[in-house]
């Protein structure tokens, strides 16, 4: 079930806002989205997101609730200065947090932020690292 929520991330993440057609966090890093770790080289910025955790709990009735933590990092250059990984930041944020989301084979899914990224310099990279809990439920 991990790869469902996974791709249920991954599809919120590239999803368009609402009837716009765009989409401003995939635009500001470039289509450059990756789940677990992106590939050596990429040019920055880019965004990374990693499933911490899953549960499940059972209820009666067959239903069933998977909750999930969640983290998205976001990396920009230092040279691009702290404004533009905080902006990038808030992008994610506003894109997924009290998002609903469709995840295969349950019947809802719900997104909300838990903390927000604050901004670290490491070497030449700005990192930026928000959790998010998703909650998907079965009810049959």
């Amino acid at each position: 079930m991990s790869a469902q929520i996974m791709k249920a991330i991954y599809a919120r993440l590239i999803a368009n806002v609402g009837d716009t057609g765009t989409n401003p966090l995939k635009d500001a890093v470039s289509n450059r989205i990756y789940a677990i770790d992106a590939p050596a080289r990429t040019e920055l910025p880019l965004v990374v997101y990693s499933l911490d955790s899953l549960d499940t709990e059972h209820f009666f009735g067959g239903v069933k609730r998977q909750t999930g933590s969640f983290t998205v990092s976001v990396y920009a250059k230092a040279e691009f200065g702290a404004d533009s990984i905080v902006d990038m930041d808030e992008l994610a944020f506003s894109h997924l947090d009290q998002s609903a989301v469709t995840v295969v084979n349950h019947d809802r899914g719900y997104i909300r932020n838990l903390t927000r990224g604050v901004p670290e310099l490491d070497g030449e990279v700005f990192r930026a690292d928000s959790t998010f809990e998703i909650v998907a439920a079965i009810t049959s």
